[in-house]
């Protein structure tokens, strides 16, 4: 009976530590891009030198309060994609893939006028009172970038992800569409992760 019962604990042991090994592998991170864009990403290994990633690109919530009108603006945004690493050496990887990336964009204003960025430098200006402008976001980007591996828990990353986005404006009666390609300093970032 000690026989088998050692017997089954061992194997027990055994096919244990083999699915600790096929497990996949997770990173999270910290991402930023200029100095007032700090996100978060997670990825998830699908195979060998693939992986899904899940990036919360911005979030943002504004009062501002003068005299009697109040400028209320909201806005988040992320981004799915998949992502492909090739060896450059033993520490360096060069990292592509393709994202598929949504925001939304809240504003409110109790009177005055209500500016809007479009995200790549541009701005609208609404007039009247009590607006409320929803501009949503939709598009697909491309990640490029190199990934240098410090050792097997850490690594740094920088990459750039231009983009191509179809965007809408819509309040106060009116609505604008726009459509941008190319990128801007905000495409370029730098991320430090953890895989566990």
């Amino acid at each position: 009976m000690k026989f088998v019962s050692t017997l089954s604990l061992l194997f027990l042991l055994g096919t244990s530590s083999v699915y600790a090994q096929d497990a996949p592998t997770r990173e999270i991170g910290l991402r930023i891009s200029s100095f007032d864009n700090i996100g978060l990403i997670y990825k998830k290994q699908l195979s060998e030198n693939t992986y899904r990633r899940y990036r919360l690109a911005f979030g943002n919530l504004s009062a501002n309060f003068i005299g009697s009108n109040s400028l209320i603006g909201f806005s988040a945004g992320g981004a799915i994609g998949k992502e492909k690493r090739r060896p450059i050496n033993d520490k360096l990887q060069f990292v592509y893939g393709t994202e598929l990336i949504a925001s939304i964009g809240l504003n409110s204003s109790s009177t005055g006028n209500l500016t809007i960025s479009d995200g790549n430098g541009g701005t609208t200006t609404y007039t009247g009172s009590n607006l409320l402008i929803v501009t949503p976001s939709v598009g697909v980007g491309f990640v490029l970038g190199a990934q240098y591996n410090f050792n097997p828990k850490w690594y740094l990353s920088a990459e750039l992800i231009p983009s191509i986005t179809a965007s809408g404006s819509f309040g106060n009666g009116s609505s604008l569409y726009s459509f941008q390609a190319g990128f801007n300093s905000s495409s370029a970032g730098v991320t430090g992760a953890y895989r566990f």
